[in-house]
């Protein structure tokens, strides 16, 4: 992204300096200091961000917020290891942009910041083919939805998009497991957020039902991780007519792995995971999982390769866990999306969807959706009724 001036530099440069501080703060004090006023001030800051399109400094600085909510909440999901990595990262983008912003050094702040082409579209049309689902409870639930443009009925380029919903927050622990307090209003699934209408006049529950999607007048970032969408307050999004060539959808070889990783140029301010592609898997095996730190590792086999396939501990990976043990037993999964029309079918013949990066010289993957002729049928997800009234106490109380 281009570097800003004038008052518009001046404005981002006291965000960044006053986010600098929190962080600060938050080292010489420790956890005890992040009370609720420190929490909202790095909320706001992350939509800031986000808005500025300062997409790399957004992500470090959402999982320090993820972190800090699952201390809170007494989860067994957090972890120290993670936070003090994301912390760290977050301090050191934020002084370096605001450094680079006070001394004009247009190459330093937007290598730091990631260059990023950004435009608007009047409208765009995408299918979603799967969903990976966040949970912090007493905090947040997110949906990153990975979909493929269409050119003209062909499927096209990745185009992702999330959607975010700040959750109910609780003085409650949770259970032993990092599941939400019972009783406290945390036990609403998160799928029920889904029906909740958005600004623009949708509801997210439809990009999961198979359809066409038209997004009109939205914002694409592109990148080298690949394009993603950004709803303003003037966007719309409607759903049409279902999908139905689910077979076009390129599957994924060992030589696509080879080509990107031979063409990537390494940066020291990179994660692990930000090599990345979405993979269609025609040829695959699961395996039993072994627990790895606060994850499940079921072993993927495909082409000869073995994958990590990667499942969070707690409420976040609880649908998946319990698809990927019904696959292992031969038995379709339950979950999201059109696929459940022809559960009946062969398991073993459909397609395992999901994103694969790189960690310490091993494939690790995260199974998304089994795609088949219906459509996808969204792993990660729960089918369980959503409780209204239930949904409608928990909003009334934030």
């Amino acid at each position: 992204m281009t570097m800003p001036g004038g008052p518009d530099a001046e404005r981002l440069r006291g965000l960044l300096d006053e986010l600098g501080d929190v962080i600060e703060g938050l080292l010489r004090g420790g956890m005890t200091t992040a009370s609720k006023a420190t929490r909202d001030k790095l909320d706001v800051t992350f939509r800031e961000v986000s808005r500025q399109g300062l997409l790399r400094l957004a992500a470090s600085l959402s999982n320090v917020s993820r972190e800090i909510g699952r201390y809170v909440a007494q989860d067994a999901q957090f972890s120290a290891r993670r936070l003090s990595l994301f912390i760290g990262r977050t301090w050191l983008l934020a002084r370096g942009m605001a450094r680079a912003l006070r001394d004009g050094d247009a190459t330093t702040f937007e290598r730091l910041a990631i260059d990023r082409r950004s435009e608007p579209v009047s409208e765009l049309r995408a299918v979603t083919l799967g969903v990976h689902k966040k949970v912090v409870p007493g905090a947040f639930c997110g949906f990153d939805f990975r979909m493929r443009r269409l050119d003209g009925d062909k499927l096209g380029d990745s185009l992702a998009f999330t959607e975010m919903f700040p959750m109910k927050a609780s003085g409650a622990a949770g259970d032993r497991h990092g599941g939400p307090p019972k009783g406290s209003g945390q036990d609403i699934p998160a799928e029920a957020y889904l029906v909740i209408d958005r600004p623009q006049r949708y509801k997210p529950r439809i990009l999961l039902d198979g359809g066409v999607i038209t997004f009109r007048n939205v914002m694409v970032h592109h990148s080298d991780s690949g394009q993603r969408l950004a709803l303003g307050k003037d966007s719309r999004v409607e759903a049409a007519a279902p999908f139905t060539d689910w077979g076009s959808v390129p599957g994924w070889t060992p030589a696509d792995a080879l080509a990107r990783v031979r063409a990537h140029q390494a940066d020291p301010l990179e994660l692990p995971n930000e090599l990345q592609e979405e993979v269609v898997l025609d040829q695959w095996e699961l395996g039993p999982a072994t627990k790895d730190e606060q994850r499940h590792v079921y072993p993927v086999r495909s082409w000869g390769l073995a994958l990590d396939g990667v499942v969070a501990d707690g409420v976040e990976g609880k649908a998946l866990r319990e698809n990927l043990e019904r696959l292992r037993k031969g038995q379709g999964p339950v979950g999201l999306g059109p696929g459940m029309a022809s559960i009946k079918a062969k398991v073993g013949a459909k397609r395992l969807f999901g994103l694969l990066h790189y960690e310490t010289c091993r494939f690790v993957l995260q199974p998304l959706a089994l795609l088949g002729p219906s459509g996808p049928i969204h792993l990660m997800t729960s089918a369980e009724g959503i409780d209204h009234k239930a949904l409608l106490r928990n909003l009334v109380r934030r």
